[in-house]
């Protein structure tokens, strides 16, 4: 076997790619393993240029750096990552005529030390951003080597003591007096249960007491680190002062408590007087309608006991809306659904609002379309239509009042329309919240329970109400109810 058949051998039996150019930098010899990483032609690219024979070199570092070093003649090394997204490391040196150039495949050691830097820097940046996390949540971390000894715990974990500066030594028997005496019974048996059960994780609520001689709420989360054995090598956990959270629900409860007594005493408290007084004006009424000549029968007088009599009426309606709301709150407020036709309700309950609309002045129509089977709870849903025409009667401003009744979609569509200023857009759904009334002064007044009662009223009968622009302007309600049967 001839010497340059041997060195033809030996090239092919490289691990790395070969190249012989000449001084114009034309191919003139190279391996199998140059043609595979540079995506050359084996057989035919002899005499040209790699970046001919492979146009997706061209512009490359390996372009220009292999022109650098035909111009110049000397020796280079350097990496190259072409557009196949293999990446080189080349070696060149000048070789008599020739310019000689090894390559080898760096792509796996490129990748592995790019995603060692990035995860470095990754792992930098979360540290950054876990202290400063710590830090804003008023949190801490520790742990305990019952192997070794050694405690570690986070630069903030001292300070969540009551601690402005970190102390020198911190021990279990610190941790331990600090503790409220009611809560240090409780987290001295989680900690013994640790090493007698096969516990995994702990959580523990308890008050510390600061130097400041005040008290403060943390609550730590713990995990046990045990050995194939069983046996407890680390405890490491996390701590957060929950004061403010803790001051915060019993504010929260306080003002809770505080409301039901008040919604409890006012409603049966007030009932009292108020059956006492309109039994007086019934009495009052019996009076003036007898034939005697009592003073009390004159038309002046008369008109005067509707009024306080229509009074004490929404009287009692805010206080049922009250008593309502309670029962809402704490699940008792009852339905008695049976099948029935909704439309004579309806009818009815508008002939009942007729006198008080024509005090007011206000033009009262229905449109009712029956029958309209549905199965509903009388009673209340009386009420949804009384506080939709008080409403309307009251806050339409003198406008008409319309309130329409018909199938529409498989379903019973009830409409209360007037033609007052409306409600406006971001007001539409706040306004079916407890307590809340229309901003401005248009739609003022009461307690703002009326339209949340409706809401729960109807979603308990499968149903919904909503507000939207009437036609020609104002408000106009709409409930949609189930149709039995349909």
């Amino acid at each position: 076997m001839s010497a340059q058949t041997r060195l033809q051998v030996l090239r092919e039996m490289m691990s790395e790619a070969f190249l012989a150019l000449d001084a114009q930098g034309t191919i003139h010899e190279l391996n199998h393993r140059a043609a595979s990483l540079l995506g050359l032609p084996y057989g035919t690219c002899q005499g040209m240029t790699p970046w001919a024979a492979q146009p997706m070199l061209a512009g490359t570092t390996l372009h220009e750096r292999l022109l650098d070093a035909l111009t110049t003649r000397e020796p280079a090394r350097f990496l190259s990552e072409l557009p196949s997204g293999v990446w080189l490391e080349l070696s060149v040196r000048p070789v008599g005529g020739e310019t000689w150039v090894l390559a080898t495949d760096i792509t796996r050691r490129q990748r592995a030390e790019t995603e060692v830097a990035r995860t470095e820097e990754r792992f930098r940046q979360l540290g950054e951003r876990f202290q400063v996390a710590l830090e804003s949540a008023q949190m801490a971390v520790w742990e305990t080597n019952l192997v070794t000894g050694q405690v570690f715990r986070s630069e903030g974990h001292d300070r969540l003591y009551g601690y402005p500066q970190p102390l020198a030594e911190w021990t279990h028997e610190r941790f331990l007096a600090s503790l409220h005496p009611d809560d240090r019974p409780s987290v001295e048996a989680q900690v013994s249960a640790i090493f007698h059960n096969d516990v995994l994780s702990y959580s523990s609520t308890f008050r510390t007491h600061w130097p400041d001689n005040t008290w403060h709420w943390l609550i730590s989360r713990s995990r046990v680190i045990r050995d194939a054995n069983g046996k407890v090598m680390v405890v490491r956990g996390a701590i957060l002062d929950i004061t403010a959270l803790k001051e915060t629900e019993e504010a929260l409860q306080e003002a809770v408590r505080t409301r039901d007594d008040f919604l409890s005493v006012a409603s049966h408290e007030l009932r009292t007087p108020l059956t006492s007084l309109r039994l007086q004006v019934d009495l009052l009424r019996r009076m003036s309608e007898s034939k005697g000549h009592e003073p009390v029968g004159s038309e002046k007088v008369t008109v005067r006991l509707d009024a306080a009599d229509r009074q004490l009426k929404r009287l009692a309606a805010l206080l049922d809306n009250l008593l309502d709301v309670s029962r809402i709150r704490t699940g008792k407020l009852d339905f008695e659904l049976a099948s029935g036709d909704l439309a004579p309700l309806v009818q009815d309950l508008v002939a009942r609002f007729a006198d008080e609309a024509k005090q007011a002045g206000v033009e009262l129509d229905a449109r009712v379309e029956g029958p309209a089977p549905c199965r509903f709870d009388r009673i209340r849903m009386e009420q949804v239509l009384s506080n939709l025409l008080s409403n309307a009667l009251r806050y339409g401003q003198g406008t008409p009042v319309q309130v329409a009744l018909r199938r529409q979609d498989g379903q019973l569509r009830l409409t209360v329309r007037d033609g007052g200023p409306g409600v406006p857009v971001a007001e539409r759904e706040r306004i079916f919240q407890r307590f809340a009334q229309v901003q401005g002064s248009a739609r003022t007044g009461g307690l703002g329970l009326g339209l949340y009662i409706v809401q729960q009223i109807l979603e308990a009968h499968g149903g919904r109400v909503w507000v939207e622009d009437a036609p020609g302007g104002g408000a106009a309600f709409v409930v949609t109810l189930p149709v039995e049967g349909a």
